[in-house]
């Protein structure tokens, strides 16, 4: 992969511009109509979603509330018939202890079946003896099994509910045993004595008959509708063989109503009040997103149509816009072959183009000329050369003249005169260091020996120098000229001042964080914390005009050793300045290494 990875790069870098551009602008439209496709089908997927997922929860909550409303009625058709007189004299009595046995029983079926006949969604409605093998049975007929044994026994294993005595079970029929039937069980007391009960009522509907309140959901959706006791135990189902089993979102199921993404569908759920049960309904979400799905087609036909367009088009008009491009590309490549004669014809379409020509061959034009310049500089630059290579001839003759004066004042018995031209020949033979610019620092101090030689002499002994320098430091590099004008700076402005002062300036070296400083300090006037700010703050502006000033020996320093190497200015313990010179350290003290020119 990582090689044809690399075959494609290196096919795209041979490309012409325009192609390279071409390719890139497809790019660029696919990845753009892509993330729009996306968004657009993410967020429209969630609006479908909502929307779709609203209206089956609206419908839940339609159906829970007639589901509600119908049960509700058959609580209370139970109550009533309970408490009715003539089935309470039925439950009471036997054959062998009323003479009105008959016409209590007729009495009781006539109220019996009037309840029955007022409510289709009710299968079958009895009366069952606790004492007695009597019994009142209106509706479906069972084909086998003992019904009364079979329904005592299924009401004991009966739920309560939070309708006083009211239990049910959801089981199947005694006779119909493939079949699922709600049993709605109320007990039914004594006509004279509330303590004791003599019978109970059973009201039957069939799940079939449950279903139908919620079969008719929408189906357009594929949602798959059931419900499901408080534990999750479905009691109705489509699927006949899932009543009785767990359903697969039994812990989703939580409070009043709710809906939740689970996998690949939508699991709604309303709770039927009073009853702890849970209508559920599983959506597939490919059958919200179905019509999404559709709408995503289509956009993505109308997008790959328009970005082909789109990408022909912008490809014959990068062709044709590469064309200028293309020639420009043509000539500079005989221009690197050393052809300055080659010039772009300037009859191309668009100003742009037109401007394009004409700056190529201005260009070339004022190359010819800077060619004819640079052989013409480089011709000074040897005689330039030449001249300085001649000025070093020069120096000797001074040094051999102020040499001469020396011995001729030395002979005179003129010591002070001779002391100080000598010291004058050594400082100018040391300024000028045979061309170099960089000089070991035991030079540069020997310098400023004889340089104080000569100012003392000038100004009767105004100062008096303390170098307290290690040998180790005596081979550091420094540039020329360094330690002269801060000293000339300390008897200038800081004990020249001071009328009558004899002063004293001290010479330092020590290695501190990893660098070499050299410190020069006095104890003169000295600067206020302000003056010294502003010097240290400006100290790297360079200003060719001072020569040999402040400024341009911290220029030095850094354009040879890199910033953060220069002068520092502070305070002296003196009394007066300290500049300190900044230098790095090599290996064994040494600098040499860290010069960068």
């Amino acid at each position: 992969m990582y090689k044809g990875l690399r075959k494609i790069i290196s096919k795209l870098s041979k490309m012409k511009f325009n192609q390279k551009i071409t390719i890139f602008f497809i790019l660029a439209v696919l990845i753009t109509n892509s993330f729009v496709i996306f968004a657009v089908y993410q967020l429209a997927g969630k609006q479908i979603t909502e929307k779709s997922s609203g209206l089956v929860q609206g419908q839940f909550e339609t159906t829970t509330d007639i589901l509600n409303i119908t049960l509700k009625n058959i609580i209370e058709t139970s109550n009533i018939i309970t408490g009715d007189s003539r089935v309470k004299e039925f439950l009471m009595n036997n054959k062998f202890t009323s003479k009105n046995y008959n016409k209590d029983t007729s009495d009781a079926y006539s109220s019996v079946r009037y309840f029955l006949d007022s409510n289709s969604y009710i299968d079958y409605i009895s009366l069952v003896k606790f004492d007695g093998p009597e019994l009142i049975y209106v509706g479906e007929t069972w084909t086998s099994g003992d019904f009364r044994t079979e329904t005592l026994k299924d009401y004991q294993q009966a739920v309560g509910t939070k309708f006083g005595n009211c239990k049910i079970s959801m089981k199947r029929k005694v006779f119909y045993p493939y079949q699922y039937v709600l049993n709605i069980y109320q007990p039914i007391y004594d006509k004279y004595n509330y303590n004791k009960y003599t019978g109970f009522l059973v009201i039957g509907i069939g799940e079939k008959s449950i279903k139908e309140f919620y079969s008719n959901l929408d189906k357009g959706l594929r949602v798959q509708t059931y419900l499901t006791d408080k534990d999750g135990v479905i009691i109705s189902n489509e699927d006949k063989s899932l009543i009785g089993t767990d359903s697969s979102y039994k812990d989703v199921l939580q409070g009043k109503s709710g809906q939740q993404k689970v996998g690949n569908k939508m699991v709604i759920y309303e709770k039927l009040d009073n009853w702890d049960w849970y209508m559920v309904g599983e959506i597939p979400t490919e059958s919200m997103l179905k019509d999404t799905n559709t709408m995503i087609f289509l956009i993505i036909t109308l997008v790959l149509g328009a970005g082909g367009l789109i990408s022909l088009a912008f490809y014959k008009l990068s062709n044709n816009l590469y064309k200028p491009v293309d020639a420009l590309v043509s000539t500079m490549r005989e221009v690197s072959m050393g052809n300055l004669e080659v010039r772009m014809k300037r009859d191309y379409k668009g100003k742009d183009f037109r401007q394009l020509a004409s700056g190529f061959n201005i260009m070339i034009e004022e190359i010819n000329i800077l060619m004819y310049r640079i052989k013409r500089e480089q011709n000074e630059i040897k005689q330039i050369e030449l001249n300085r290579l001649q000025s070093q001839i020069k120096p000797h003759f001074l040094y051999n003249t102020l040499e001469c004066i020396h011995w001729q004042a030395l002979s005179d018995g003129n010591k002070d005169v001779s002391r100080m031209v000598k010291a004058l020949a050594n400082y100018y033979r040391l300024c000028l260091s045979k061309g170099k610019d960089i000089i070991q620092l035991s030079q540069e101090l020997a310098n400023i020996e004889n340089y104080l030689i000569i100012q003392n002499m000038r100004y009767s002994g105004i100062a008096q120098c303390d170098i307290n320098v290690d040998e180790k430091f005596k081979n550091v590099l420094i540039p020329k000229l360094t330690l002269q004008p801060l000293i000339e700076n300390s008897i200038y402005h800081g004990i020249r001042v001071k009328d009558g002062f004899k002063g004293e300036i001290f010479v330092t070296a020590e290695e501190k964080e990893n660098k070499i400083v050299i410190s020069v300090s006095d104890n003169g006037v000295g600067m206020t914390q302000e003056q010294i700010d502003e010097i240290n703050n400006s100290i790297s502006v360079f200003d060719e005009k001072t020569g040999y000033g402040l400024r341009n020996v911290h220029k030095r320093i850094e354009i040879l050793f890199g910033s953060g190497y220069g002068l520092y200015y502070r305070k002296s313990k003196y009394g007066g300045t300290t500049v300190d010179i900044l230098l790095p350290k090599g290996e064994n003290g040494e600098n040499n290494k860290c010069i960068r020119l």
